[in-house]
């Protein structure tokens, strides 16, 4: 591989001298030919360039004679004005080569001054306004947060915070317990030997009963949603219905008013009088019986145009954890122990595609076993095998 690039290497130096000895004899074949279509331009743009650079000299020259007070004396350019004669009176047909790289050596020697100040000037433009000149600020987390807040007021939630610090276990921003953790939490756990070693046992109807309270209050209507709801119920019906940037707005404006610790639901209620009576809504009403499988399949709806992440919504976390876990599941091929009887029955209603208003919660168990069964029992007295010695 390394010969192959080697020998591509070669050929385009080959071909970038054949290029350049091509030019060349160009060059020299329309001299010998056509030698005006050379000499005309060359001498009508050198001519133009003398005119300017003869305006500038005089007009320099009387500057300085009126600030100086006639003290300096500067050349009001006679040589100018004489190379100026010799492309004017050029023969173009009959020039030979010799006078004419002299005469445009010479026009280079006024124009050299002219060019070194405009380079200056574009280098100076260019360094000053690129764009790598603007990352010169250096940030931490903290700040990086804070100026990043504009752009992504979705985060606004927690740039206040530092987690980081914070346990992960507790308070409103607590990750989602593990399915030992939960059984432990709810009393739904015992210890049962199994051949020669302890494993975790389910209450079965513990269990049931406890993944039902999960569903939460079934649909009464879009008036009986809490405010949160009624938000994200616009926010899923705006983007289902092609108005993200109605969406958008909203997202926006909930998000950045967290920081003040009080949500802003500023004109979600007269949102909320233009889609109740949606097509998508009654569609969905139809098809699921409870407030969050509701907005589950909303959210659902939400997404075929385009992206909806959970994170947009993040303020939902600390208001309604089990909302924000039902909804962050939503596209995930399992779900999370706390919304797991939610999840389930959300699924069944889906596959029946009707209303259900008994809880389908059976399949949620049969899983949280499953997931138990996995986890290997170890007794506290002999968690010392476990350390590192």
């Amino acid at each position: 591989m390394a010969q192959q690039g080697n020998g591509s290497s070669g050929d385009q130096s080959s071909n970038l001298m054949w290029y350049s000895i091509l030019v060349c004899g160009v060059i020299l074949f329309v001299w010998w030919l056509k030698r005006d279509w050379i000499t005309i331009p060359v001498n009508y743009f050198r001519y133009a360039e003398l005119c300017v650079i003869h305006y500038g000299m005089i007009t320099v020259a009387k500057v300085v004679d009126v600030i100086s007070f006639h003290h300096w004396q500067l050349s009001q350019g006679e040589s100018v004005v004489t190379l100026k004669q010799l492309f004017a009176n050029a023969s173009p047909k009959h020039e030979k080569f010799s006078d004419f790289v002299a005469m445009n050596r010479q026009m280079g020697l006024w124009m050299r001054f002219p060019c070194m100040f405009l380079l200056l000037v574009m280098g100076g433009i260019c360094y000053f306004k690129h764009g790598n000149v603007r990352f010169r600020q250096i940030y931490n987390m903290k700040s990086l947060r804070q100026a990043e807040m504009q752009n992504w007021p979705q985060i606004t939630p927690v740039v206040s915070l530092d987690l980081v610090k914070e346990d992960i276990d507790k308070g409103p921003w607590a990750m989602a317990l593990t399915p030992l953790d939960f059984g432990k939490k709810h009393n739904i756990l015992t210890k049962q030997q199994s051949l020669s070693q302890m494993v975790w046992a389910v209450d079965d109807k513990s269990a049931g009963r406890l993944f039902s309270m999960q569903l939460g209050r079934m649909w009464q209507g879009v008036d009986r949603l809490p405010i949160h709801g009624k938000a994200l119920l616009v926010i899923f019906i705006a983007c289902a219905t092609k108005n993200r940037s109605e969406a958008k707005h909203f997202l926006a404006q909930i998000a950045a008013s967290s920081a003040s610790g009080k949500l802003d639901f500023t004109g979600i209620e007269e949102a909320l009088n233009k889609y109740r009576n949606a097509k998508i809504l009654k569609w969905v009403l139809k098809r699921h019986a409870y407030n969050n499988t509701v907005l589950a399949t909303l959210l659902e709806l939400a997404r075929t145009d385009g992206v909806l992440a959970s994170a947009e919504f993040l303020w939902l976390k600390p208001v309604d954890r089990r909302m924000w876990y039902m909804l962050n599941s939503v596209g995930r091929q399992t779900s999370v122990v706390e919304v797991s009887g939610v999840f389930s029955h959300w699924l069944a209603e889906k596959r029946m595609q009707r209303a259900v208003k008994t809880p389908m919660v059976k399949e949620a168990v049969s899983a949280y076993k499953l997931a138990l069964a996995d986890i290997l029992y170890i007794d506290e007295s002999e968690l010392w095998q476990t350390k590192e010695h």
